[in-house]
């Protein structure tokens, strides 16, 4: 059999045209390129002037109580002094004189205290699988969840939410510090330009390394392709330890949701470089197709149990697509 190509890989799950094994498989193929770092681009190449400006009208919506904060923007049942009126209420002794509303004391002659919206900022941690696994396809997996991530980042930082976050691989490389407030956008799509491509995938251990040493509370975003080394949910469950309210982002490239494979192939894992060799026809691409959707349906039952909330996303999918239709369907953005 003559040997094809190793210039791409597609990731099927071996066990599907295999029949036997539990890790995800790379096929390779002629057409598609591994993306070097400096192909990969820029994670703001498509935070383009008229994206942004829509980015800066949405919010990230938590299911949790969002922790206080001085200058956030998301509404809180809580009062307090800020802008916008909520209620009135009688002035007690040790009240802040300074709020007694005089307009109402001329009116109804008693001391009234003025009541306005609370506003709260909700801690945004943005996690990125930068494993080898994820550098690949067309259009390639991780040069879309670095634009991505930068966008949901965008987003949060315009509404001066507390954006912190960390890429990982076998573990948690150099972690991105809290920031706020829009100034801090080019520091967050430098530290996700330069975030270097690991091998292997262990969420697990990474989502432990990154909590042993973060604040908890906020919405967690991961995004990762989860063909990983590990087990995956306790990684997940260990956000959801944390308070954090966790979203979990399953990004694939169009060649793994339906793979143009025919005949004679090999299969090689990017991560671990095992080979296995296989013939494939009609019925194997039926049953790979199967096989993947149930394993998506898996991804997306778990979540449902433990109050996760699931995005699976096609790489080729635009950003305006999905901030302005998908996420806001699934109340991720508003």
């Amino acid at each position: 059999m003559p040997a094809l190509s190793l210039r791409a890989r597609l990731d099927p799950l071996r066990a599907v045209l295999s029949g036997g094994a539990e890790r995800a498989r790379r096929v390779i193929t002629p057409d598609l390129d591994v993306a070097t770092e400096s192909e990969l681009g820029s994670a703001g190449s498509l935070l383009q002037e008229t994206f942004v400006r829509r980015l800066e009208r949405l919010n990230v919506l938590t299911r949790g109580l969002v922790r206080q904060g001085l200058a956030g923007e998301h509404r809180s049942r809580r009062h307090a002094s800020s802008a916008e009126f909520a209620d009135f209420r009688k002035y007690v002794p040790g009240d802040d004189f300074r709020r007694i509303d005089w307009n109402a004391y001329a009116r109804l002659d008693g001391l009234f205290l003025r009541l306005t919206e609370a506003k709260e900022d909700v801690p945004v941690h943005l996690l990125v699988d930068c494993s080898q696994s994820m550098n690949w396809g067309a259009p390639n997996k991780l040069a879309f969840a670095r634009r991505l991530a930068a966008a949901i980042g965008y987003l949060a930082l315009a509404r001066f939410d507390a954006v912190s976050g960390a890429c990982f691989s076998e573990g948690v490389t150099e972690r991105f510090p809290v920031v706020r407030g829009k100034n801090q956008a080019m520091r967050l799509l430098t530290y996700l330009d330069r975030a270097p491509v690991g091998r292997v995938t262990r969420i697990g251990h990474s989502m432990n390394q990154y909590c042993g040493s973060s604040a908890g509370g906020g919405v967690a975003f991961v995004i990762s392709d989860l063909h990983v080394d590990d087990d995956w949910q306790r990684g997940i469950i260990r956000l959801l330890r944390e308070g954090m309210d966790v979203v979990v982002v399953h990004v694939l490239a169009p060649q793994e949701l339906d793979p143009a494979l025919d005949g004679e192939i090999e299969l090689l894992d990017s991560e671990s470089g095992d080979v296995v060799e296989l013939v494939v026809g009609d019925d194997a691409r039926r049953s790979y197709v199967q096989r993947v959707e149930a394993w998506c349906g898996e991804v997306e039952d778990f979540c449902h149990r433990s109050e996760v909330r699931y995005l699976r996303l096609s790489s080729a999918l635009e950003l305006e697509e999905i901030f302005l239709n998908l996420m806001r369907r699934r109340r991720v953005v508003r």
